[in-house]
């Protein structure tokens, strides 16, 4: 999909691994950005679990998402 930015990078805890992070999404489309998130299953943590840690109140115009990284690409985003 696209190269991460730095800032990105940073956001996600877990990463560089591969894999699906729980994060939070500003924006949509092109203009989407990661704004920080969770490798799933780190240190054994179920996706509830690491959902239910998350902030409850979001900033305006986010949204949780899926996000699938790949070395330093972001290569899939699942919105629920």
């Amino acid at each position: 999909m696209r190269k991460l930015e730095d800032y990105e990078e940073i956001a996600l805890i877990g990463y560089p691994y591969d894999g699906d992070y729980i994060a939070m999404l500003d924006g949509k489309g092109d203009r989407a950005r990661l704004l920080g998130g969770e490798l799933c299953g780190l240190d054994g943590a179920t996706l509830t679990e690491q959902a239910s840690a998350l902030p409850r109140y979001y900033p305006w115009a986010t949204h949780l998402v899926i996000a699938t990284v790949k070395g330093d690409r972001l290569v899939a985003i699942r919105d629920y």
